[in-house]
């Protein structure tokens, strides 16, 4: 989702108050996939607070995680996966800009490096703590006292860490402006993250295509089996075809809708097993405007 501005939540608050007062659900983990090398952990908060996804990378003698939390609670029940472990966490990748990946982990790891694309270590640097001081004010202690800035720029490209194949790729106008992709080829796992939801409505702001043309890349990226979401659990090919499906149906729904009331109900009966719903309320009162719809 966007660095949105601070009225988007709005429509959050008295919910996650409520939550937080009698007690936030907790989240969940599991491992994906392992080898003699290497071990993929995913840690998934609750589909109630959007299942945002931070994957765990254990190499032999140190961790790297990929995204963090968008609530501070979140972050630190992360982090108890990783001092589990036992191994120092050495690195920690920002997949884009959007908040629920990096306003979170700053108090729970305030001393690891932080690495991002150059355009991502930018518009955090510009926006960032004006964007968690927002949501300290709306969220109050749910919300980490303090932002781990991208210090290091992560250029596309492959290098090799604890013996094990990277490669980073950039990807652009998906559903960020900007993302970072991770594959390991040698377990033939494609770090999509927000390119790719599972079971949570995407977050829609108007043209589609991008989107669509890099899922149709991953497609064809036949040596990798295992797909990681930003938000929701693991998949394969056929995470990638409903993820298209899904946006041809929002396409075809926004040009026979009159209005966003009647946008909104028609996705939700298309996809009622779909958790995120308070996402669909955001982009409509914000982002998607068509020319076609009613005031």
């Amino acid at each position: 989702m966007k660095s949105l501005q601070p009225i988007l939540f709005i429509l959050m608050v008295s919910t996650v108050t409520k939550i937080y007062a009698q007690n936030l659900p907790t989240g969940s983990s599991w491992i994906v996939t392992q080898n003699k090398n290497v071990t993929i952990h995913t840690y998934m908060s609750p589909s109630s607070m959007f299942a945002n996804t931070s994957h765990i990378i254990e190499l032999k003698d140190e961790l790297i995680i990929v995204d963090g939390q968008f609530f501070a609670p979140y972050a630190f029940e992360l982090k108890k996966i990783t001092d589990s472990l036992a191994k120092p966490v050495t690195r920690f990748y920002i997949s884009h800009d959007h908040p629920d990946h990096y306003i979170g982990f700053g108090d729970a790891f305030p001393n690891v490096k932080v690495y991002a694309l150059a355009e991502t270590k930018a518009s955090i640097e510009q926006v960032g703590q004006g964007v968690l001081e927002q949501r300290q004010a709306q969220f109050g202690p749910m919300i980490a006292t303090k932002l781990n800035k991208p210090s290091v720029i992560q250029q596309p490209g492959e290098e090799t860490i604890g013996n094990v194949k990277f490669i980073f790729e950039k990807s652009l106008n998906n559903e960020s402006v900007v993302s970072l992709v991770i594959k390991l080829p040698e377990l033939g796992v494609y770090i999509a993250q927000d390119i790719v939801y599972n079971k949570i409505h995407l977050f829609v702001e108007g043209d589609t295509k991008g989107w669509e043309n890099a899922l149709h890349k991953i497609i064809k990226e036949k040596a990798y089996t295992i797909v990681l979401p930003g938000h929701g659990k693991e998949g394969t090919i056929e995470l990638i075809n409903a993820n298209l499906n899904y946006l041809a149906f929002v396409n075809e729904t926004i040009l026979k809708s009159k209005n966003k009331n009647e946008f909104k109900a028609a996705i939700l009966k298309k996809f009622p097993e779909y958790g995120g719903e308070q996402l669909i309320d955001i982009y409509l009162n914000y982002y998607l405007k068509p020319k076609n719809w009613e005031n």
